[in-house]
């Protein structure tokens, strides 16, 4: 499975940081330090799976309002917000389409 990954690079409201990471991932408060400490990733999402980019994507968005700095990796290496955003638009774009070609298909049923 590939994945997009969240590493954080600099936090300036920390304690703001870590009760928002608490509040979307499972790992303790010891556990996020430990990673953000090591520049492992603090939340991992699957890259096929549109609801988990959305919501990597909100935490990405979040992290920057309180001015915490991220790094977002894939398979190919670091990616931009910019790529993450083309990466959900062009999933949205295939569910809109499949919904299309169902209602089409299900529709000469009749």
């Amino acid at each position: 499975m590939s994945t997009v990954d969240l590493i954080i690079n600099h936090i300036t409201n920390q304690t703001m940081t870590y009760k928002m990471l608490r509040e979307f991932t499972p790992f303790s408060l010891s556990e996020i330090k430990y990673r953000i400490e090591k520049n492992e990733p603090v939340m991992s999402v699957n890259d096929l799976k549109l609801d988990e980019l959305k919501k990597i994507r909100e935490v990405i968005n979040r992290l920057n309002n309180l001015g915490t700095k991220v790094i977002v990796k894939d398979v190919t290496g670091e990616i931009t917000l910019e790529v993450l955003n083309n990466m959900i638009a062009s999933y949205e774009g295939i569910a809109e389409d499949t919904e299309e070609i169902d209602e089409l298909m299900f529709s000469d049923e009749d």
